[in-house]
């Protein structure tokens, strides 16, 4: 994340390329509207061939080949690899789903299936791998990454920043040797013109979606290129596309090290017995100190800052997450350090890093260079001391990544229907005021604000689900402009 399900900045967004307004011509315009309407979207209309496949009980799976460059819509080609499960009644079209990330597959989304069982009877539920993801048309570069996973993200000699530097250099130049005509259309707008081939595709006059975190982020990029064809439209964990790289990351520093705080509270009032330590405050930082002098052997492998850094910033995830923590900080001072790094590698499988990083590398302005990158950190460590580090060094290969930058960002959605925007108040990855942001500068939508710590909250707070099923099974829009669950 430090929060890997996240968004940057997003780029300026251009008016749809010549290759869009054909495939947009090659459909219907229609009005999504009308409920007998949709019971007839994408059931025959579909120019995929759909293939049993093993991602799920009944999922089918697809395959849609893209411009590599929309700009040359008759150039070089790339394959995306699409996922769908058929609805388990009778369809009313199909939901497109993104997982986040930059860099989560969403073949693996679907192979838990977010759904809440009214969407699942209703929807068939379509993902995709994102360019440069998974079964898509993957990048290759990642060799140089578990060289710079290792280095401690808050160094404290010279000997440990240049050995950090190092490593994100050499991710950046790998990157840019082995996959340099993707590398340099990796950007949130081009997966948001995929995601209108995939609309069209599927036979679908309005694109419905269901976006999480960095697939917030995705959405609006959509509604701002095409916001004529988006239907019903839910974006849950928001990412603000308008922040700098570094306002965000600032922003999710503070947020981080405030989720801890409420771990350390939380712990302390469940006790010993469930939360596994007496002081989760004080035994973190134990632990942390202890590692930085001798890093803890497991196997073959080693405990070091990184892991413990990025087991506290992967707990905050989970609502309750102190009682995973927790246990693992107890073994971790005696010794042990198996299930801080099983939590560790848990945070590292969540998206592909090179994927992440060539997004968010590409996306917008970044700190250029060794030094303004310091700078950076330097910033975050004030604000964390903890976890500052961890957050802005864990994108240090983008000081040098070898893809030139748009130089502004800007986001221009026009006029297009009412959206549901769900923001959880104590979400770390993407806290609760980049959603009341968006939701002020987007007059249609209705924000639900959820009172709860952890990220997302579709299929898992049942006031959540019966507001988003009557939203887009029924096309219900709550009658207050904000709603509290």
């Amino acid at each position: 994340m430090p929060a890997r399900h996240r968004g940057a900045t997003l780029a300026n967004v251009l008016v749809a390329l010549s290759v869009v307004v054909a495939l947009v011509a090659s459909c219907s315009s229609g009005n999504d509207s009308d409920a007998g309407e949709r019971q007839g979207r994408g059931q025959n209309r579909s120019g995929l061939d759909w293939q049993s496949c093993s991602i799920g009980r009944g999922a089918q799976c697809a395959t849609l080949e893209v411009p590599l460059d929309w700009s040359n819509p008759s150039g070089q080609k790339i394959r995306l690899a699409l996922g769908r499960l058929p609805a388990t009644g009778r369809a009313g079209g199909s939901i497109l789903m993104n997982p986040g990330g930059p860099g989560g597959s969403g073949l693996d989304l679907l192979s838990y299936d977010p759904s809440t069982p009214a969407m699942a009877e209703s929807f068939d539920r379509v993902s995709w791998d994102p360019r440069g993801v998974g079964e898509s048309q993957g990048l290759q570069c990642g060799d140089a990454l578990p060289e710079l996973i290792e280095k401690d993200p808050d160094p404290d000699s010279a000997e440990e920043q240049a050995a950090i530097e190092d490593a994100a250099a050499e991710v950046s130049a790998e990157c840019g040797a082995t996959d340099p005509a993707l590398l340099q259309h990796m950007r949130t707008t081009d997966s948001a013109r995929d995601m209108e081939a995939i609309r069209v595709a599927l036979g679908e006059d309005k694109l419905d979606y269901l976006g999480f975190s960095y697939g917030t982020h995705l959405g609006q990029a959509y509604a701002a290129l095409f916001p004529d064809k988006v239907g019903r439209m839910v974006l849950d964990g928001i990412v603000d596309p308008l922040e700098s790289f570094t306002e965000f990351l600032l922003g999710q520093t503070r947020a981080f090290d405030s989720a801890f705080d409420r771990q350390v509270h939380q712990c302390a009032r469940a006790g010993v017995a469930s939360c596994g330590v007496r002081d989760l405050d004080r035994s973190f930082d134990k632990v942390r100190t202890t590692v930085e002098a001798e890093p803890i052997a497991v196997g073959n492998r080693s405990v070091g800052p990184a892991e413990v850094a990025m087991a506290g910033i992967t707990t905050s995830y989970q609502p309750s997450g102190y009682l995973t923590l927790g246990p693992a900080v107890r073994d971790a001072l005696k010794g042990d350090g198996r299930a801080i790094l099983e939590i560790s590698d848990s945070y590292q499988d969540m998206a592909s890093y090179a994927s992440y990083a060539a997004v968010i590398c590409s996306d917008g302005p970044t700190p250029r260079g060794v030094e303004a990158y310091r700078e950076f950190v330097d910033q975050a460590k004030a604000i964390s001391p903890r976890f500052g580090g961890a957050v802005a060094n864990e994108l240090l290969p983008c000081a040098t990544w070898p893809v030139e930058t748009p130089s502004t960002t800007t986001l221009p959605i026009g006029d297009i229907p009412p959206i549901l925007l769900i923001a959880n108040t104590g979400d770390p990855a993407t806290p609760i005021d980049n959603a009341r942001r968006v939701h002020d500068r987007l007059p249609s939508s209705v924000l639900v604000e959820v009172d709860s710590d952890g990220h997302t909250a579709v299929g898992s707070n049942a006031c959540v689900n019966e507001v988003v099923n009557d939203y887009l099974i029924d096309g219900v829009v709550p009658k207050d402009r904000v709603v509290r669950c």
